[in-house]
């Protein structure tokens, strides 16, 4: 049977990206997916000339030190990532918010939208890029907002339930933790920081691993839903895959929740789209379920790339464990607040579910989470000392990029 380094079940992003690395530290990797290309592994669906993704295209991590930045110096690849302006919105029950690159127009914002706290949100912000050049000049600040929880310092401002709210949407997206549960550094990111946008999204990066993998000598199987485990003397030593047994040192599984919650595609015809409204929009429908809220993500205006000319693409994903009715049009209901009349104006609208049948972890090997002192884990190491479990979360590319660089330095 042919030998391999490591084995990664599952083409995700993180899947595909741990392989890239170690395919170019010398090391022989295979990697095994389920479907027949990248395209569900990543969030991709295309219909009718339309074009979507799960994954959204902001976030934070290719700046310089960042685990995207990290990523392209590793395999000499470049990310076209620009800063957009307006960026995104927040979109709460009675309160929409535009975030801008520029901090004074972000305030503008708020300064219409909660009038009565202007005056502590000016301080915040100010308070915040005082230490963020702090910490760029001296180490001992450098330390500190690492180290010091953001929770502590939040609260010396006597934000309302709804504007703290409004930052921990933005936190639950782009770092999955509440705002409260983030270091200082994460904070002054989050509020300093533009996030980029990522051109061509997280499809575009997944296509330059899947090539830097072949270059770099790594394999790629398709079309292996049937695959298994083959074991030896009662451990697991490879995958039996539909040609043949391959035999591993470390198994990664790059493995989806069954299932994921959901994400609706809709082909829209663009007058239904309400004047005003960014590409990228957080929205939460209600202030009692603050973790349920919604993401989506709108093709742009006369893009034929993304959408037939007059139409457009809308992505509407939500969180796993929200307590939001599964059904697909009450989730569609709900976003009537936001786009009125949406129904009258739907083309399609079809809906994806992540989840890895066919393919499961190894029967009577429990994982155990790798804690990394930065909220949840992805990452989880098997009962054999061999296998590793990467959770494939499409709405969480930054955690999951930090995720792949642990594990890299595990086996290398």
């Amino acid at each position: 049977m042919p030998k391999y380094d490591v084995a990664v079940v599952g083409a995700g992003l993180g899947g595909l990206a741990a392989a890239a690395v170690l395919s170019g530290k010398k090391k022989r990797i295979i990697v095994i997916e389920r479907g027949g290309s990248l395209s569900g592994a990543v969030g991709a669906y295309e219909r009718d000339g339309y074009s979507f993704c799960s994954s959204p295209a902001l976030s934070y991590g290719f700046e310089r030190g960042g685990a995207f930045y990290k990523l392209s110096a590793n395999l000499g690849i470049a990310h076209n990532v620009s800063v957009q302006s307006p960026c995104y919105q927040v979109a709460l029950p009675d309160h929409r918010i535009t975030i801008f690159a520029d901090q004074g127009e972000t305030l503008e914002e708020l300064r219409r939208e909660f009038p009565k706290e202007i005056n502590a949100l000016i301080k915040f912000y100010r308070d915040l890029h005082s230490l963020s050049e702090r910490s760029v000049k001296s180490r001992f600040w450098e330390y500190v907002t690492k180290r010091r929880s953001a929770a502590g310092f939040i609260r010396g401002y006597g934000f309302s339930r709804e504007l703290t709210t409004f930052f921990d949407i933005q936190s639950l997206y782009f770092f999955q933790r509440p705002v409260a549960e983030l270091s200082l550094v994460y904070l002054i990111k989050l509020v300093d920081t533009p996030p980029l946008y990522l051109d061509g999204g997280f499809k575009k990066l997944a296509d330059q691993l899947y090539r830097t993998i072949l270059q770099q000598g790594g394999e790629i199987l398709y079309d292996q839903a049937d695959a298994g485990f083959a074991s030896r003397g009662g451990h697991i030593v490879g995958i039996k895959t539909k040609q043949e047994v391959i035999e591993a040192d470390t198994i990664l599984l790059n493995l989806s929740e069954r299932y994921d919650s959901p994400t609706i595609f809709m082909g829209l015809r663009n007058t239904v789209i309400p004047v005003g409204m960014c590409p990228e929009v957080l929205y939460l429908p209600d202030y009692r379920s603050a973790r349920d809220f919604y993401t989506l993500s709108l093709g742009t205006q006369d893009d034929v790339t993304s959408a037939p000319m007059g139409m457009r693409a809308l992505s509407m994903s939500f969180r796993a464990g929200q307590t939001v009715a599964n059904d697909k049009q009450a989730l569609i209901e709900r976003l009537n607040r936001l786009i009125p009349f949406l129904n009258d104006y739907i083309v399609f609208s079809d809906e994806h579910r992540t989840g890895d049948e066919g393919i499961g972890v190894p029967e009577g090997v429990t994982f155990k989470p790798l804690q990394s002192g930065e909220g949840t884990s992805l990452l989880y190491r098997g009962s054999e000392r061999s296998i590793y479990l990467l959770k494939n979360a499409q709405t969480a590319p930054l955690q999951v990029m930090s995720e792949v660089n642990r594990f890299v330095k595990k086996v290398s």
